[in-house]
């Protein structure tokens, strides 16, 4: 019997092992454990809870939701709503996009999920309370696959926690960082947890192991090490994915036996502006303005700015220099979009980017640009002369981007006139741990890896994307691939004779009476304990230093059901899981 802290309360749970003698039984904390409460575990969690299975999920975070909160959408094949809208799809269809544009994308995986996307995802959250409300297109697909809900993906991972929640074989245990997998004659049998509040150790042990710990792309340093042979590496990355992505899933599972593959693929976004408010000056919020020019350290136009990803990617990296600046004027000002931090949605007034001399250069003449981003005046005025002459001829003739008048953006000639330095950022692994079709960690021999399961991006979506990133291909096999694994764990329990005794669960904490409950502490309390450096209060961190920020009154997110403290009471937390769109729903 083993003592764990769920939600800050500590209990004992005694579990039964299904085929193992009494002493083996007694050394069990449940059947599976889960390592990440992101997307793809909270999905394997689900399924696997909805069979009977005795899940714990672990997160080293306090939170759920992972990279996902921050995410969009979900590539869907055949759906209602591509009905309504008049696109007829099939998964044959979406087979020979995907195959067409990946150029090397897992042929296997495609298919599954050509076929089952639309069961998987759309069917299973829809049932679940999550709506997806509009499609949209994208270059790899000849009809629109792209699926959103109103909020992002933060509605389906709502949808899947309070799934969990709400299932007696399901529990959570936060601030716990897996710091390695115990193995036994090659079988994965458990892990070890530091957690990084209380930084006390435990010995978890299980019958199935499931990583969900995503990519590895918030490690600049991993990334150009894995770098792409056909391409030249970049002077400089910005960081551009979750800050916890740094591969310590890839460490577990390769030290445990599991092979890596196409750890070279990632997919970079080419629009990363320095976060102004980052005192590092490495982290990224994408910034995109479709009427922009872009110009390299020259001073000249070098692509297509709308074109493919892939194009845009290749043609930066083979510049001299891999920093450009986006140009646009006064016109463009409300063009520009942003996301990667919540702040940028603040309260202020102004341009919580474009005012901010720290985040973009702005003068009335594009001579005073030049001099601000160090361009030559010559080139800098060249190039805009070049771009607004094409427009005027309703065709650029030097990148393709336009061939008629009625798609040529507007001319840049209104000042002020704006300039943001661009970079690229990694943002999404496209390679990571082998499994098989069942989810498996497979050895690089390519044999099981027996208790070892991985899903959703520390398989690098499972080579779904082959060399290039596609819209909706990453949150989408998060999902899948953690059904995949949630099932196959279900069937060896269902066929069991002798499944685990989980009848024993620990009381629920009592809440405080809500008639008399008030908000206990004040702004001048919550910024001495911001203050405060601590490990394991991250999300805490970030979250009330926006409260701060937007003058958000306690109310609004706490309440007798959501006090001040940490229950383990799942009407506190159905309640708390009400509360992330403040900040994410903005």
């Amino acid at each position: 019997m083993k003592q764990f802290r769920i939600m800050g309360a500590l209990f004992t749970l005694s579990l039964v092992s299904c085929g193992q003698s009494e002493t083996e039984q007694a050394m069990l904390d449940a059947e599976a454990i889960v390592v990440g409460a992101g997307i793809a575990g909270l999905s394997a969690a689900v399924e696997m809870g909805r069979d009977g299975v005795d899940v714990l999920v672990l997160d080293m975070n306090s939170v759920i939701g992972g990279h996902a909160v921050m995410a969009g959408g979900f590539a869907i094949v055949d759906t209602p709503i591509q009905e309504r809208n008049g696109f007829t799809d099939s998964p044959e269809l979406a087979y020979a996009d995907w195959m067409e544009w990946t150029e090397d994308g897992n042929p296997d995986w495609i298919r599954y999920y050509a076929e089952n996307s639309r069961e998987m995802i759309y069917d299973w959250t829809a049932e679940m309370g999550a709506e997806f409300v509009r499609v949209a297109g994208g270059y790899e697909n000849s009809v629109p696959r792209f699926h959103f809900t109103p909020r992002g993906a933060l509605d389906v991972v709502l949808a899947l926690y309070r799934t969990a929640l709400e299932l007696p074989s399901v529990f959570f245990q936060w601030n716990e960082n897996v710091e390695s997998l115990l193995v036994e004659d090659g079988v994965v049998t458990g892990v070890v947890v530091r957690n990084v509040r209380t930084n006390v150790e435990q010995t978890l042990y299980a019958q199935h192991v499931v990583l969900a710990t995503g990519g590895f792309e918030g490690n600049l340093d991993r990334v150009l090490q894995n770098w792409r042979t056909d391409l030249p590496k970049p002077d400089r990355l910005l960081l551009g994915a979750s800050i916890h992505a740094t591969g310590t899933g890839h460490d577990l599972a390769e030290d445990a036996g599991a092979g890596l593959t196409w750890m070279n693929r990632h997919y970079i976004y080419t629009n990363g502006m320095v976060d102004p408010r980052d005192p590092e000056q490495t982290l990224a919020i994408t910034a995109g303005n479709e009427n922009a020019i872009w110009l390299n350290t020259y001073g000249q136009r070098f692509t297509n700015e709308t074109g493919f990803d892939k194009t845009i990617l290749g043609d930066l990296l083979n510049q001299d220099s891999t920093y450009y600046w986006a140009v646009f004027d006064e016109s463009s000002r409300d063009v520009l979009s942003m996301r990667g931090r919540e702040w940028i949605k603040n309260h202020e007034e102004g341009h919580p980017v474009l005012d901010d001399p720290n985040a973009a250069h702005k003068a009335e003449s594009l001579q005073e640009l030049a001099s601000m981003t160090n361009l030559s005046p010559t080139a800098l005025l060249s190039s805009v002369e070049r771009f607004n002459s094409l427009i005027d001829a309703g065709k650029d003739e030097d990148f393709d981007r336009f061939s008629s008048a009625g798609e040529a953006p507007p001319k840049i000639e209104q000042p002020p006139f704006y300039a943001i330095q661009f970079f690229p950022m990694p943002r999404k692994s496209m390679g990571g741990v082998a499994i098989d079709m069942q989810a498996r960690a497979l050895t690089a021999a390519g044999e099981v890896v027996p208790g070892l399961y991985a899903v959703g991006e520390l398989t690098g979506s499972v080579g779904i994307n082959g060399t290039h990133g596609m819209d909706g291909m990453f949150l989408g096999p998060a999902l899948v691939t953690g059904r995949v694994a949630g099932r196959t764990i279900a069937d060896v329990h269902i066929s069991s004779e002798n499944p685990l005794d989980i009848s024993t669960r620990p009381p629920e904490q009592s809440l405080p009476d809500a008639v008399n409950w008030s908000a206990s502490l004040t702004s001048e309390d919550l910024r001495s304990l911001l203050a405060i450096e601590r490990e394991g209060y991250w999300h805490f961190q970030v979250s009330h230093e926006l409260a701060l920020e937007w003058q958000y009154e306690c109310t609004l997110c706490h309440s007798a059901q959501v006090p001040f403290y940490p229950v383990n009471s799942t009407q506190s937390k159905l309640a708390q899981s009400q509360v992330c769109g403040n900040c994410h729903g903005r």
